[in-house]
């Protein structure tokens, strides 16, 4: 297969861990991907942090579209908005959330894929 083409109206959707949002699959392993997973994190208007977490091997990036991430990296709050990028490398214990009172999409890359979310605390 030399090409996939996605629709992100007719991705597949998952919730997100504590009714946060949603995450609009887009590249991973289903569709052929071997060393990265892609997705589109939709959370809701002040949006709780998920769980302050690391991923021992995998690099995550987050790229802002709309609205603002509030993020708590080692321990420290960061704020991130559209046009921004957020690198998280690996073993960086991290949460993130909604910061405003509109919706948050970002595209989160996250390499390589599969299971490395570990609970941190």
């Amino acid at each position: 297969m030399p090409c996939v083409v996605i629709d992100v109206d007719r991705a597949p959707r998952q919730p997100l861990h504590k009714g946060r949002g949603t995450t609009i699959q887009l590249v991973n392993p289903a569709v052929g991907a071997r060393h990265v997973d892609v997705h589109i994190n939709e959370l809701h208007p002040l949006a709780p942090l998920g769980n302050y977490h690391v991923h021992r091997t995998a690099e995550n990036i987050y790229v802002i579209l709309t609205g603002r991430a509030r993020m708590i990296v080692e321990g420290e709050e960061r704020l991130a908005g559209p046009g921004q990028v957020v690198f998280i490398p690996p073993g960086v214990p991290h949460a993130t959330g909604n910061a405003g009172d509109s919706p948050l999409r970002l595209v989160e890359i996250y390499a390589p894929p599969g299971p490395d979310f570990h609970v941190v605390g």
